[in-house]
C-alpha cells in the first residue's frame, strides 16, 4: 500500500541504473516523478510545474550536486533537495551540512528515503517538511 505520496519528485542523476530503480520504487509508492540526467537539464525545467522534493547526485559531469542546488536558489526554487551520493567523503558531507542539504548515501537506502518523504525522520535524523 502506497504512503502519503507527493505530487511530483525530481530525480536528477547521471547513472542510469539509478534513475531507473529510484523511480520505479518512487512510482510504486505512488508518486509521480521526472528524471533528468544533468543539472544543466534539471536547471531548464524552472520555471515550471513545481516539485516536492529534488534528489540530486552529487558527482556528475559538469556541475557536482551542490553547485546544482546553489543555481536552484539563485532561481529562488524553493524546494527540498536532498543530495545523493556514493563518495561521502568529510569534505562532501561539511559542505552539504553547511549548505543545509540533507545527504543520502547510494547504494540508496529507500526506507531511509521513503521515510523521509513521509515527513519521518527514519535513518537520516532530517525532516524534509518546509
Amino acid at each position: 500500500m502506497p504512503s502519503d505520496p507527493s505530487n511530483l519528485i525530481y530525480i536528477v542523476d547521471d547513472d542510469a541504473a539509478v534513475l531507473h530503480s529510484t523511480r520505479f520504487l518512487l512510482e510504486s509508492e505512488g508518486h509521480e516523478v521526472e528524471t533528468f540526467v544533468s543539472g544543466s537539464e534539471l536547471l531548464a525545467a524552472f520555471p515550471g510545474p513545481h516539485p516536492d522534493l529534488v534528489l540530486i547526485d552529487h558527482v556528475m559531469a559538469r556541475m557536482d550536486g551542490l553547485e546544482v542546488f546553489a543555481r536552484l536558489r539563485d532561481l529562488d526554487a524553493r524546494v527540498p533537495v536532498v543530495l545523493i551520493t556514493g563518495h561521502p567523503d568529510p569534505g562532501i558531507r561539511s559542505r552539504a551540512r553547511a549548505a543545509g542539504v540533507p545527504l543520502v548515501e547510494k547504494p540508496l537506502a529507500f526506507d531511509a528515503l521513503l521515510g523521509m518523504l513521509a515527513g519521518n525522520r527514519v535513518g537520516t535524523g532530517v525532516n524534509l517538511q518546509p
